[in-house]
């Protein structure tokens, strides 16, 4: 929290220069000053910044120095300070008996363009956001008085131990017509009358939709509020704090939507990492796995941006072909309709197939099968993405055991394990790994060895294959490069939900040159992966099912005769296991 005691290292650490009792610093062609023995900040009125009400100008409450701050960031980012204006006083609505905004900034043209209310770090600004969320509270009452501003935003800031830092919750409070064209019945604010209507838009319309990017960030241009195009630099690490608070705000979506089925929640959120994962590394510049608010975005825009990032990452990742058809393809079929019709007539058609008979929706957490089902689905699926949006995934550092704890954490709760389906647990994978002569080859080999699991599940045994290895390359080699030895490993899965479990769960370790063949093990060839043949690995670290009913009627003939069974179940295993090395 800011306060009298730490104000002047705040004061320092802005660039305010003393004079005795009095820190002054000019931002651009105007100035603020604060006068610590006077208890007195002052304001750019001169240059034309307006103070309606003094209450804000002296330390009498922390939350001054929160205006103040936010004063501060405004001029830096370059409001100019005519377009400022401190406590403008409204009447707050029907039966109130009035009060004062925070800050109001206005555009260019000196109309209002934002209303900011500050609040002190902490239990104040939680108590105040929670309250907007039940009933709009002060930002709803002020903007009903000034209904022209297009958005509102809940700030506070803090200093602690040498660092400030700020938070802010930016809501559009201005029509999206392309979102609204979904749904003729859809309330907007240009239709309301009072405080209560105009809440229920925010909650109706756009689902308490808000962000908490937009104004202040180094990319922002001041007077252009929320953001349309997010980069790496707008995510941050997970921390061992976020571990349960995923856990827990996963499970109370799933509540509040009434979503049962636990583990199609996990597939489509196993669906959801990948398209993050892909999107990290294709597009660290304008990432698409975002949801840019209602003032920029919509559910459809959205939905697309997933599909085209699960195609990509499935055919990147795990060799598979996803059908995908965006408006390009439909275009691009009738644009000859004139000139031939019935060519036209042949590549609608074959589109309509492959959209109605090759499609599925990856991202359904409720079955979707009419326009009310899809918005349904769309308010589930844009709380889940909000909870991951923010945070990177893809460590440019290599290992990040948070990461991949969490993700272990989701599997164990998202995975009812049958018959040819059970996980070998990490503790036995770790000791069944370091019974392994591992240091010789890490030590002896010349290139990495060539590591098989031709029955991977959800990757267990190549994940800690690769920690293992990390600490041996440190002392042996430690010019080497840990992510040559992860291309080394190799993962083959029957099971197409855990082929991607194994392949995200590589990549939540930071192991993500793991290579994972959505497969069949007992089968010779596989196209997009070139490495799986016989006799090329020098390692294998598997523990295969003994026996799944039926399993040999799924090979063709040819592939059965590579095989000479016994009837004795350890035999068995290890004639499948001679077979990659």
């Amino acid at each position: 929290m800011i306060s009298q005691d730490n104000l002047i290292a705040l004061l320092e650490s802005l660039g305010f220069a003393k004079n005795k009792s009095l820190y002054s610093k000019t931002i651009g062609a105007t100035s603020l000053s604060v006068d610590v023995s006077k208890q007195a900040v002052y304001y750019p009125e001169s240059d034309g910044l307006v103070v309606n009400e003094r209450q804000t100008c002296n330390f009498s409450a922390n939350e001054n120095f929160v205006v103040f701050e936010c004063v501060h960031r405004l001029l830096d980012k370059g409001y100019k300070p005519e377009h400022i204006e401190l406590e403008p006083k409204w009447k707050l609505g029907r039966g109130a008996s009035g009060g004062r905004a925070d800050i109001l900034v206005k555009d260019n043209f000196g109309k209002p363009l934002l209303i900011i209310e500050c609040k002190t770090a902490g239990t104040e600004f939680k108590k105040a956001w929670n309250k907007t969320l039940q009933d709009g509270d002060q930002l709803f009452s002020y903007a009903q008085q000034i209904s022209e501003t297009q958005f509102l935003c809940l700030y506070t800031s803090d200093y602690e131990h040498g660092s400030l830092t700020f938070q802010s919750h930016v809501i559009a409070h201005r029509d999206n017509d392309q979102y609204l064209a979904a749904n003729p019945y859809f309330k907007t604010f240009r239709n309301v009358n009072d405080v209560k209507e105009r809440f229920a838009v925010w909650g109706d319309t756009y689902k308490l939709d808000y962000r908490t990017k937009g104004i202040f960030e180094d990319n922002i241009r001041p007077y252009y509020i929320g953001k349309d195009k997010y980069s790496l630099s707008d995510l941050h690490p997970i921390s061992a704090s976020d571990q349960q608070k995923k856990y827990h705000e996963f499970a109370t979506i799933l509540r509040q939507h009434n979503v049962s089925g636990r583990e199609n929640a996990f597939d489509k959120l196993v669906n959801l990492f990948l398209c993050k994962l892909v999107d990290e590394i294709k597009n660290p510049d304008d990432l698409k796995f975002y949801w840019k608010g209602v003032a920029y975005d919509s559910h459809f825009d959205l939905m697309d941006r997933l599909q085209q990032l699960y195609q990509a990452g499935m055919d990147k990742f795990l060799g598979e072909s996803i059908t995908y058809i965006n408006q390009n393809d439909v275009n691009n079929a009738l644009r000859f309709i004139r000139q031939n019709p019935d060519a036209t007539q042949r590549a609608v058609w074959n589109l309509f197939i492959q959209q109605k008979f090759f499609t599925n929706n990856d991202f359904s957490f409720i079955d979707v099968h009419n326009e009310n089902l899809f918005y349904q689905n769309a308010d589930v699926l844009l709380k889940i993405i909000q909870m991951w949006q923010d945070i990177r995934l893809t460590n440019p550092n290599g290992h990040n055991q948070f990461l991949g704890d969490m993700f272990e954490g989701f599997l164990d709760q998202g995975i009812k394990q049958s018959e040819g389906q059970f996980f070998t647990p990490m503790p036995i994978c770790r000791f069944i790994l370091m019974s392994l002569p591992l240091e010789s080859l890490a030590r002896d080999n010349p290139t990495p060895p060539m590591a098989i699991d031709y029955a991977c599940g959800a990757g267990h045994f190549l994940t800690e294959l690769a920690l293992q290895f990390h600490p041996l390359l440190e002392e042996h080699k430690p010019q080497a490069n840990p992510a040559e030895y992860h291309k080394s490993m190799v993962g083959i899965e029957k099971e197409y939900r855990f082929s991607k479990v194994a392949k995200v769960s590589a990549f939540m370790y930071g192991q993500q040159g793991i290579q994972v063949c959505y497969g069949d093990g007992l089968v010779n060839s596989h196209e997009a992966f070139p490495d799986i043949r016989d006799g090329h690995f020098d390692l294998l670290v598997a523990n295969p099912p003994y026996s799944v009913r039926g399993f040999l009627e799924t090979l063709p003939e040819e592939e059965r005769k590579a095989y000479s069974l016994i009837d004795a179940a350890p035999a068995r295993k290890e004639a499948a296991m001679r077979k990659y090395l």
